[in-house]
């Protein structure tokens, strides 16, 4: 973006920093009724000037960017995001850092053409989202948290914060400082070196400010989602997954330049508000791309035969059983269980096999039972295919483990 520049340059959702001065970053359809939307809040003139700023960045970061324009993402994001801005105007918020909400913004919803996966909000109620990010979420909830941390961003003013904060520090340090190597006529050397060291303190306390802002609103989000129809969990859940993506990336020491606190100091910080709020964290139910699934082994026959599956691992293949059932409600009862299972945190010392070594144990509960159909689809004894199912299961439940290791 030419003009802006971040200062944090993973993948994540925040703040958008532009030089010199700021450091940031539908309507359920029910016919045939009309919907009345609720009146805003009347703005102090303090409110507008905020407004009017946020203003003039849009007007140049739409110089910059493309915009997608499919109606049905558009009508997704806007239809998610405009049920949180109201909550947001109707909810009253501590400011751990910034100012406490709720701030009378009437929120706009816009998605940038651009594969990054990043996030941010301008002063005033304008949010964007890359197309990027809009791709990885792998559902409403976890969107729902995206949205709810930047309208967060907004609601307690960070990028007004950010820009006082940024001014108290220039005036204290970088002023001082060049007035140092002025008036003491130090040599061009010397004065430089004055003037870069002011100059990195300025980032490193602006930087930490920025930190607090992340901070703040991830747990706000949290306060929007919990009066909301989406999971509190999303948030957790896709922020896990950019903790996980931190891992795999090499690892970068960005030093004073780091405006985000690193991903699994957030995700830890998610994990306890949650549990402070008594909300279970079930990844399962606010993200599809974590789930057990039960699939048709022969796509055009969805009548046929089922595979149980976690990604790439094939767990079990049930038959078609007289006393037991179809193929595929049997596949379905064991993804319904496992998932449940996964979402209590199961650990591979609780996957045993039952004492005849027909059937698999779960916490010393049997959660499958070797039938003679299952071994002669198989074309194995039902002691081997046991044995195979427990296995499968303990690399499940190690991959899950690899995935939340951050």
């Amino acid at each position: 973006m030419r003009g802006l520049k971040k200062l944090w340059t993973g993948k994540g959702i925040g703040l958008l920093v532009l030089i010199p001065l700021l450091a940031l970053g539908g309507v359920c359809q029910q016919a045939p009724q009309e919907v009345v939307p609720p009146k805003l809040p009347e703005q102090t003139e303090r409110d507008r000037q905020e407004v009017e700023l946020g203003k003039k960045i849009v007007a140049e970061i739409e110089k910059q960017y493309k915009f997608v324009t499919d109606p049905e993402l558009v009508e997704r994001v806007n239809r998610i995001g405009q049920t949180l801005a109201v909550i947001a105007r109707q909810t009253h918020t501590e400011a751990r850092w910034g100012e406490p909400g709720p701030a009378p913004f009437e929120y706009t919803f816009r998605i940038i053409d651009e594969k990054d996966v990043n996030a941010f909000s301008v002063p005033g109620g304008f949010v964007f989202i890359n197309k990027g990010l809009l791709d990885m979420v792998s559902s409403d909830d976890e969107l729902a948290g995206v949205l709810a941390h930047e309208i967060a961003h907004a609601d307690h003013r960070h990028v007004m914060a950010l820009i006082r904060a940024d001014n108290k520090v220039q005036q204290s340090v970088l002023l001082p400082a060049i007035l140092v190597g002025l008036l003491g006529r130090l040599p061009s050397d010397d004065f430089m070196n004055v003037a870069l060291g002011a100059q990195l303190y300025r980032i490193a306390k602006v930087s930490a400010f920025s930190q607090e802002a992340e901070t703040d609103a991830d747990l706000t989000a949290l306060e929007y989602l919990r009066r909301s129809p989406y999971n509190p969990v999303g948030l957790l859940v896709f922020m896990e997954r950019l903790a996980a993506e931190e891992r795999r990336r090499p690892q970068i020491e960005w030093g004073i330049f780091r405006t985000h606190p690193v991903s699994r100091e957030r995700v830890e910080r998610l994990r306890q508000a949650l549990a402070a709020y008594g909300i279970p964290i079930r990844r399962r139910e606010v993200s599809p791309a974590l789930r057990v699934l039960a699939v048709p082994i022969q796509l055009d026959k969805p009548d046929g035969l089922y595979r149980v599956r976690y990604e790439k691992i094939d767990i079990f293949e049930p038959a078609d059983d007289p006393q037991l059932g179809h193929s595929r409600e049997r596949a379905i009862q064991l993804a319904k269980t496992l998932n449940r299972l996964l979402d209590d945190g199961i650990e591979l010392y609780e996957i045993q096999l039952t004492p005849d070594r027909r059937g698999v144990l779960v916490r010393g509960q049997e959660l499958v039972r070797i039938t003679d159909a299952d071994a002669q689809l198989a074309g194995k004894s039902p002691e081997e295919i046991a044995t195979q199912v427990r296995e499968a299961l303990r690399r499940l439940i190690w991959s899950e483990s690899i995935r939340l290791m951050f």
